[in-house]
């Protein structure tokens, strides 16, 4: 940002919840090490490329904000749905929420359930979600999905064990200490029309 557009920048800055601070007073400052070059590779090939092939929009603008979304053409299994229902895929945004987690679970649970109204907002505007007839997540946080109105589809036992590993290997890059909620990953799912009235 350039000098000249500090005062107009900060001012967006602040209505997106960010706050300026001296270096010293960001949260989580320390001199980086390896395990810090390794999380700056793995962001910027293995994120960045399965973003990139799986057109994942990124809706992680507020500074509190968790989630991204991407639109299928399909309803993959176990979705009640005919396959070639088109649908929309959460993905969590994970340095953030490890992040929001680090400072507390309840902050984190909150931004959470907050980020679905990004989701909705963009369910609404942008045109590769228009036909999404259904929102949906693989994830171990499906308990705060299910306390949000999702329902719960069970994975086949080989797929659960292939995303438990997934999610195994994020939390070894991430670096989260805090053991997820539950131990095997689900479907959670709402119809388009359910999570608009929700969270529209």
């Amino acid at each position: 940002m350039l000098p000249e557009q500090l005062a107009e920048g900060l001012g967006h800055l602040r209505a997106l919840g960010y706050r300026p601070v001296p270096v010293r007073d960001v949260p989580g400052w320390r001199p980086a090490g390896p395990r810090d070059l390794l999380l700056h590779v793995y962001t910027h090939t293995v994120e960045a490329n399965f973003a990139r092939e799986h057109g994942v929009i990124d809706l992680a603008v507020r500074a509190d904000a968790v989630m991204r979304v991407a639109a299928l053409d399909h309803a993959p299994a176990p979705l009640p749905l005919p396959r070639d229902t088109p649908t929309a895929e959460l993905h969590l945004h994970s340095p953030r929420i490890v992040g929001l987690s680090g400072r507390s679970a309840l902050t984190a649970y909150r931004a959470y359930l907050r980020s679905l109204k990004d989701v909705a907002a963009a369910m609404k505007a942008r045109p590769e979600l228009q036909e999404a007839q259904a929102v949906f997540a693989v994830t171990l946080f499906h308990a705060q999905l299910e306390q949000g109105g999702f329902a719960l589809l069970p994975l086949p036992p080989l797929r659960a064990r292939v995303y438990g590993l997934g999610f195994r290997v994020l939390r070894l890059v991430y670096g989260t200490a805090r053991p997820p909620s539950e131990p095997q990953p689900k479907l959670a799912w709402m119809t388009r029309e359910a999570f608009l009235a929700k969270y529209g």
